[in-house]
């Protein structure tokens, strides 16, 4: 079943950050169908101002226009989708390796909270 979710930016980063990068043959192609339906498509990038630029750390920080902060996109999810995030949720939590920004992922998918729109 295919289940639609809406997610801000900030969640669709923070989901492509958690999906785990290795797997049996079957997760990594559900990971990978994942990443294209979660990545910003050109046009999103485009629309939301999103720039990138290296963090003092030598990471990089992706930033977008801030009206955009509370825009939630729709995407087209299946339950195995769903079942990789929720496993790899379920396994961050155990090992107490969830961050401030997964929490919102957490509370939607494994919690069933609707984001509340503002």
């Amino acid at each position: 079943m295919v289940k639609n979710v809406r997610l801000t930016i900030a969640e669709r980063m923070s989901l492509l950050d958690i999906l785990p990068p290795q797997g049996n043959i079957l997760t990594l192609r559900l990971i990978m169908e994942l990443k294209k339906k979660v990545a910003l498509s050109e046009e999103e990038i485009e629309k939301f101002g999103v720039k990138q630029s290296r963090a003092e750390g030598g990471g990089v920080l992706v930033t977008w226009a801030p009206e955009y902060d509370k825009t939630r996109v729709g995407i087209s999810i299946s339950d195995l989708e769903k079942g990789v995030v929720t496993q790899q949720l379920t396994l961050l939590d155990q090992k107490g390796n969830l961050t401030i920004n997964s929490l919102p992922l957490y509370d939607y998918f494994m919690d069933g909270k609707e984001p509340q729109e503002t």
